[in-house]
């Protein structure tokens, strides 16, 4: 039951799993009760032309990117255990500097859960986890899969197949926050809250059931106005946010999966004039809603095949909603635990796209780069280790 899902999502429960240890890491020192585990990967893609991961390029082009980790562990009492993770991630292009993405330490208490502080995803990711099973062109209806903060304490349980999370984000500038598209999703924030709840069921047929459900919020640090200028925006600031998810799976480790999660994550946000808070325009807000659908199969030879249909609404109070909707198709060869191949396309499935009048989705968002509205592909090879 517990690698089931590890072998579908492993992207997302590296985030928020009840364990600290990281799946394929390699134990380079285990004595005394004290343990250190190293693990990474160094991949290389290929990025067909129109695609935003190849930025501003409007060209095919080669990106090539590295990650490093340590696990610690040490046994402080018969019933406690210490442990930190610290993981950096590089690209060729960003001048090769070593960024962190995750960094916490937390103290494991066993059948009674675990603490840990620093940086990574808080506890809504675990509820909208369950789709994300594609490289690069899957989350087209998530919002908070890409939310690693500082500062978050959260605390872990499970048993008898349940999984419970509760977390909490102190106050910290530049955080990244998807759906706040008037800041370019990096805003400043008072405070963050999050829960989450599931349930993962013994093997039915062809693998677990599992449901999850999230709920997040949050305070902008002073009514933070960091799109002063663009678009609706031009004389309002954020107030705060709240969010509610929603999810289910089915599958095991080989043979089918099927998934589905839906999410919705609404702003509110108050009105200004002349720098000054006008009641008499009151406060509006906005909503990032999301559905996505997915099914795989992975065979015994380690190859993976995976579609879906993604889907992404904006719909603003006192104006129109906006679109995006994709298909992603995957195949994917984990040619042994070290090695794997995959080749990646994301198809246009009614993204709105006007050019001139009407909507469209990247310009009427603040000039966004999603490109949903095109169709990409990209081939990739990844060494992990």
């Amino acid at each position: 039951m517990k690698k089931s899902f590890l072998a579908l999502a492993v992207a997302a429960v590296a985030a928020t799993a009840i364990s600290a240890t990281t799946v394929n890491a390699t134990t380079v020192y285990d004595k005394d009760g004290t343990s250190l585990s190293v693990y990474g990967r160094v991949q290389s893609v290929y990025y067909s032309d129109k695609t935003a991961s190849a930025a501003s390029n409007e060209e095919g082009t080669i990106r090539s990117s590295a990650r490093l980790g340590f696990d610690f562990r040490t046994q402080l009492t018969s019933g406690i255990a210490g442990f930190a993770k610290a993981e950096w991630e590089a690209a060729a292009d960003d001048n090769s500097q070593f960024t962190s993405r995750y960094m916490w330490v937390g103290a494991d208490f066993g059948q009674f859960g675990l603490v840990k502080v620093g940086k990574f995803e808080e506890a809504i990711k675990y509820a909208i986890g369950p789709t994300d099973i594609f490289d690069d062109w899957g989350c087209t209806g998530l919002a908070g899969n890409d939310d690693r903060r500082e500062g978050v304490v959260q605390y872990q349980w499970n048993g008898y197949g349940v999984d419970a999370i509760i977390s909490y984000a102190f106050a910290n500038d530049g955080e990244q926050l998807d759906g706040a598209y008037f800041t370019g999703e990096n805003v400043d924030l008072d405070y963050s809250f999050s829960a989450a709840l599931g349930y993962t069921s013994p093997e039915v047929l062809f693998g677990p059931i599992g449901v999850r459900i999230g709920y997040a919020m949050g305070q902008f640090a002073d009514d933070y106005n960091g799109a002063n200028g663009a678009n609706v925006f031009s004389n309002t600031a954020y107030d705060e946010y709240d969010q509610f998810a929603v999810s289910a799976f089915w599958g095991g480790a080989t043979g089918p999966y099927i998934a589905a999660a839906y999410q919705k994550r609404t702003f509110d946000y108050l009105a200004y004039a002349n720098g000054l808070e006008a009641a008499s325009t009151g406060s509006g807000d906005y909503s990032v809603e999301g559905y996505e659908f997915v099914v795989a199969y992975v065979f015994q030879n380690g190859v993976k095949l995976a579609t879906g249909f993604e889907q992404q609404n904006v719909d603003f109070d006192d104006g129109d909603d906006l679109e995006a909707a994709t298909i992603p198709v995957y195949a994917n060869w984990q040619i042994n635990p070290q090695f794997n191949i995959w080749a990646e396309a994301r198809f246009d499935a009614g993204t709105d796209d006007d050019d001139v009048g009407g909507k469209n989705f990247d310009r009427d968002l603040n000039n966004l780069n999603t490109k949903y509205a095109e169709n990409v592909f990209s081939i990739g090879a990844r060494y992990s280790f």
